[in-house]
């Protein structure tokens, strides 16, 4: 039997239990009528389980003494927790994002002083900061127009 003809077979013989079912269509069961016309294989194939299915078909019902408990075992499904960490890895992957972003240009605004120190041209400008910062920490200003010292 060639390998072409098995599979065909091995097809015929899947569709025999539909065609019993009455699941195929009209198309299907003259294909069907077909094959069993040429291949005396799949027609013996087909009466026994034609006959099997009839016998137990028309077999009577069985009285059971308790019931039949059919228990599924619980699958555990893991699909649930990926999803969940893929969400928390994506949330983290673009808080570090927006750290290494905005982290560098945000600390350059908060505290210039800590990565890089203020350099000042004249001693006047060190001069004016070093009163700025003094008042600062006495808590009052210093009023640029007249050189006075305001509370803050």
């Amino acid at each position: 039997m060639g390998l072409a003809r098995r599979l065909t077979c091995e097809r015929v013989r899947a569709q025999v239990s539909l065609d019993l079912d009455r699941e195929l269509s009209q198309l299907e069961r003259r294909m069907l009528a077909s094959h069993m016309a040429r291949c005396p294989d799949c027609l013996e194939f087909e009466t026994s389980v034609a006959s099997f299915t009839k016998a137990i078909r028309s077999a009577p019902l069985e009285v059971l003494e308790r019931p039949v408990m059919v228990t599924r075992r619980r699958r555990v499904s893991f699909v649930h927790s990926q999803i969940g960490v893929a969400a928390a890895l994506a949330v983290a992957v673009l808080a570090s994002a927006g750290q290494i972003a905005g982290g560098d240009a945000q600390r350059a605004a908060v505290a210039p002083t800590l990565e890089q120190p203020l350099r000042f041209e004249t001693t006047a400008q060190l001069a004016r900061e070093i009163e700025l910062i003094t008042a600062a920490q006495r808590g009052t200003r210093s009023d640029d127009t007249q050189g006075t010292t305001l509370p803050l």
